[in-house]
């Protein structure tokens, strides 16, 4: 079958073919129609976090059909059978079946990045109506979700902050009262968007940024960090902090019923057009150059098509 390859850690995929994979005990066998690159990949080809043997073929999650026929969206692939391929092997139990009304597309923006999104605003930040939200790092497909989920449940005030102005004048018609560029000078505008003081900071940069949505934060405000796009060290100041809960979330800690959950209640939203997410198809032949613009952060969902 026509695959992605990684052939060694920190390089990019290229393209080839690769045995048909096998389900063993434990797996089920997908046949691929839509994958999603996300941010995870690159981590995990890099070899930063994990050492994957190699060669394998990357993709965590898709949508495609089983054997059977049923059309399901699943999260992760089982190493080394990823996504970007005809074929992938999907972990049972963590297989759901997709309703034909929404689309791969939506799947694909719902699944690791909507439901990162969702799990730091329900599940660790316990996000309450009436409550005023700050989404750092909005510009991305899981910042742009938590800033429609936060409205979604909510949320009386959700600002929007991140580098491209473009795509936060975007969200202003999606869930968002105000949008706060991170240029020169943000620190103080944040504070100012706050109108107080920020009940809850959804955080995907860390770095400065998240020190400066801790200092936007009113005492008794909590802090949730999903990502590190502006740095992987911070110095923290105690004073700021104190008073503040400060707590990092990550999808691969969280049950996976819980992960069903949260994806099936987004679907639900998408269906009553509360969610949008920008997104480009892309074809796997075309995988090298998608995962080179996946690094630069590119303000929507890449999507690859076997």
């Amino acid at each position: 079958m026509r695959a992605a390859i990684i052939t060694e850690l920190g390089a990019e995929p290229v393209l080839g073919e690769r045995p048909d994979p096998v389900a063993g005990e434990g797996g089920v066998l997908v046949h691929v129609s839509t994958a999603a690159l996300n941010p995870a990949d690159l981590v995990y080809a890099s070899g930063i976090r994990l050492k994957p043997s190699t060669p394998f073929v990357p993709g965590i999650e898709a949508v495609g059909r089983t054997p059977d026929g049923k059309r399901v969206y699943f999260y992760p692939a089982q190493h080394p059978h990823g996504t970007f391929a005809e074929q992938a092997v999907a972990h049972l139990g963590q297989v759901q079946p997709l309703a034909d009304d929404i689309t791969d597309e939506q799947a694909l923006c719902l699944g690791v990045a909507g439901t990162t999104a969702w799990l730091a605003l329900t599940y660790k930040a316990g996000i309450q109506p009436g409550e005023s939200v700050l989404v750092l790092g909005a510009t991305g497909s899981v910042g742009q979700i938590a800033v429609q989920a936060a409205k979604a449940l909510g949320a009386r005030r959700v600002v929007a902050a991140g580098r491209d102005r473009e795509t936060l004048d975007t969200l202003l018609d999606h869930g968002a009262d105000t949008v706060v560029t991170l240029d020169e000078g943000y620190e103080s505008r944040l504070v100012d968007a706050s109108e107080g003081g920020f009940d809850l900071v959804v955080d995907s940069l860390f770095g400065d940024p998240m020190v400066a949505g801790i200092r936007a934060t009113r005492a008794g405000g909590r802090i949730v960090n999903l990502g590190m796009r502006a740095g992987r060290t911070v110095e923290l100041p105690g004073i700021p902090l104190k008073g503040r809960d400060l707590l990092s979330c990550s999808i691969d800690m969280v049950p996976t019923a819980v992960k069903a959950r949260a994806f099936g209640d987004l679907c639900q939203v998408a269906r009553t057009g509360g969610i949008h997410v920008e997104f480009e198809r892309t074809a796997l032949a075309d995988v090298a150059e998608t995962w080179k613009r996946q690094a630069t952060s590119p303000h929507c969902k890449l999507l690859i098509v076997p």
